[in-house]
């Protein structure tokens, strides 16, 4: 088989692949915050929104990558139970997922080209000229996507989150956050340890940078 015949498979299986449900991870990320109006000084401590979590080794895996995350920004961040002036509340699910039903094109391999070419050898010296020889070679054939065929699939779609909310210790329900970030994603992956990974990339591509922004954040991996 030819080196085009070849890439043409690999790029086709590359594109069924994302339909589906391979490709990268995309989620949804908006971001809000004052920052800049925090002291040098102030310390934070990433904690979980429910109790429960506290004790959790997977909370806790997370919130060290939070805690990265944030230093990296510039915060100083203590370690789990120390005091601080400000808490970084961590939150994160995902749903039960629900069926979703989907039609794709598989591409149809085939001949797309084979020509032949004719020799012919004649006789000059003779009136009609009169054929001597006549050969008819055919050229290597081509090959290629021939049609489509439709295809019916069905699949669960999971939608996960990620929470943010930074405020002053002693907050109460009206005290104002400091920082606010929502993570919103859905695909085919129902693992949230498979997920999570990526979404803290994904938010340590915005943290602390521009208050207000609102946009699609697309990280390496696949949605498996």
């Amino acid at each position: 088989m030819r080196p085009q015949t070849l890439l043409l498979i690999a790029a086709t299986s590359m594109t069924l692949s994302a339909c589906l449900g391979g490709g990268s991870v995309r989620s949804n990320l908006s971001q809000f915050h004052t920052l800049e109006s925090v002291p040098a000084s102030a310390t934070f401590s990433v904690v979980s929104w429910r109790p429960e979590l506290d004790s959790s080794l997977e909370f806790h895996s997370y919130a060290q990558r939070l805690t990265a995350i944030m230093r990296e920004a510039g915060l100083r961040v203590v370690e789990p139970g120390q005091p601080a002036d400000y808490i970084a509340y961590l939150d994160y699910g995902i749903d039960d997922g629900r069926p979703v039903t989907y039609t794709y094109n598989v591409p149809q391999w085939g001949t797309t080209y084979n020509s032949q070419t004719t020799s012919t050898v004649v006789d000059d010296r003779n009136p009609g000229q009169q054929v001597i020889n006549s050969t008819v070679r055919g050229t290597d054939p081509t090959y290629g996507i021939t049609g489509y065929t439709q295809e019916v699939r069905n699949r669960t779609v999971y939608s996960r989150f990620v929470h943010i909310d930074i405020l002053p210790k002693n907050a109460t329900s009206k005290t104002t956050p400091v920082y606010e970030l929502r993570l919103k994603s859905s695909g085919s992956c129902g693992s949230i340890p498979s997920l999570m990974p990526r979404f803290m990339r994904a938010i340590d591509k915005r943290f602390d940078r521009k208050s207000g922004y609102s946009g699609k954040v697309k990280t390496g991996g696949v949605d498996c």
